[in-house]
């Protein structure tokens, strides 16, 4: 099977580092806020070019305590139909309320379809694509899917789960921001929330999650580039076939595809012991684009760790799939 994500190769080029790690970690008997996770901050913070990051245990909570840490509250704030369900469940945790606005075939936010009357919009850079920004609205960036750019929004939300381009062995998440006091709030979010209004929670990745990410990180570059190259050569040999949603030029993160014969597509593909993903079965807020994207959209590998041999037989098996369809239309 040739599958979306190889952690398990990750692991096997990468463990004597992070098990020396988590071996030094044993002996220190520092468990939680220690020297992994302080470095890990700075570090985040510098290739995010902002001037603070906060680790927290989740993307989820990354967003929620980011828009609590704005002192946001009752407000109509605008996000994308198509994304994932955090998106909007942060928006409704900080005791603000979700406004959906349909996407552009690309899966990014129709600006042009924001109400005037909203002046606070998430902004979700999915499947790690990415646009230029002109507006006078107060954003926040979803940049689960987009790690490694730089902050542009008033805070930025990571989420570092396994399926992310930089994946943890569990759940992790990080607030960037430039803001003194929405870091200083975030900081004390993670920890139940003492002496603020909002509702914190006990929020803290361990030392070892933040060691081995730090591993991870040595390595991340290398991984854009492969990403991107896989990208590349989906656009050149596939795209006349199917229409390529993730821009290579991007911060790829998942490469997606759509067709109207997604459908056949998968099973086509599961016969060929390919894994595919519906990225999303149905857009949050229902809206024309969104639900053609989510109606025709499909994930294919692009992992950094798939290799030459892999990636062909992928492309392979979608020319052969498109050439053959007319003819077979028994699968």
């Amino acid at each position: 099977m040739i599958h979306l994500h190889n952690l398990n190769r990750l692991y096997n080029e990468l463990w004597p580092a992070m098990d020396q790690s988590v071996a030094n970690i044993h002996k220190s008997g520092r468990y939680l806020l220690g020297p992994y996770s302080l470095e890990l901050e700075e570090r985040i913070a510098k290739i995010s070019k902002a001037k603070y990051c906060v680790m927290v245990g989740s993307g989820s909570d990354a967003l929620y305590y980011g828009l609590a840490a704005c002192g946001l509250k009752s407000n109509r704030i605008a996000y994308p139909s198509q994304t994932f369900i955090a998106t909007k469940n942060s928006i409704i945790r900080s005791n603000n309320r979700p406004v959906g606005v349909d996407v552009k075939d690309n899966g990014l936010l129709n600006w042009d379809l924001v109400p005037d009357d909203i002046d606070n919009v998430v902004w979700v850079g999915l499947f790690g694509n990415t646009e230029e920004i002109s507006t006078t609205k107060i954003f926040y960036e979803d940049a689960a899917q987009h790690f490694g750019l730089p902050l542009r929004g008033r805070f930025a939300s990571y989420s570092f789960d396994p399926t992310k381009n930089l994946p943890n062995f569990g759940n992790a998440g990080a607030v960037v921001t430039n803001d003194d006091e929405v870091a200083a709030r975030v900081r004390k979010l993670r920890r139940h929330g003492a002496e603020l209004s909002a509702t914190g929670g006990n929020s803290m990745p361990s030392e070892r999650d933040c060691a081995e990410l730090l591993v991870k990180l040595d390595h991340f570059p290398f991984w854009q580039e492969r990403r991107q190259e896989i990208a590349r050569d989906y656009h050149q040999q596939i795209g006349h076939l199917v229409e390529c949603i993730t821009d290579p030029a991007g911060q790829v993160s998942k490469f997606v595809i759509s067709t109207p014969l997604r459908v056949e597509l998968e099973m086509w593909m599961i016969k060929r012991e390919i894994q595919t993903k519906r990225v999303y079965e149905q857009p949050i807020y229902k809206s024309p684009q969104a639900t053609e994207n989510c109606l025709c959209q499909l994930a294919i590998p692009c992992d950094p760790y798939i290799t030459d041999h892999e990636l062909h037989y992928v492309i392979l098996a979608i020319k052969e799939f498109f050439e053959e369809f007319p003819f077979k239309r028994s699968l």
